[in-house]
């Protein structure tokens, strides 16, 4: 049985040895375009968070740390009534700081 040289070929390249056609590569650039289009839309389009150091960010905070003065979250009873106002706020500005820290995302948005 004799080989055809081209198909001798093909199969010395270890494949079909097929190359990209146009089509191919129009087809490829309209995939990552469209990925990189809705990549731009989903990122970019999101509104603003207000920034720390803001008079909005600020009221933000201020806000949580009275909540949480009118609702306490003690973990040992004894502890928190012998605890003065400052010391309450100063935990609750600490905890609120930190909740803020670890997740910016629940900042308010920009007006």
């Amino acid at each position: 049985m004799t080989v055809l040289p081209s198909k001798a070929r093909a199969h010395t390249r270890g494949g079909t040895g097929r190359v990209m056609k146009l089509r191919d590569w129009l087809s490829l650039a309209a995939i990552v375009g469209s990925l990189a289009l809705i990549f731009v839309i989903t990122r970019l389009g999101q509104p603003e968070r207000v920034k720390p150091g803001s008079p909005e960010y600020h009221a933000y905070i201020e806000h949580y740390i009275a909540e949480c003065l009118r609702n306490p979250q003690p973990i040992d009873k004894g502890v928190s009534e012998s605890t003065s106002q400052a010391e309450r706020e100063a935990a609750c500005r600490v905890s609120v700081l930190q909740a803020d820290r670890l997740n910016p995302d629940n900042r308010p948005l920009k007006h």
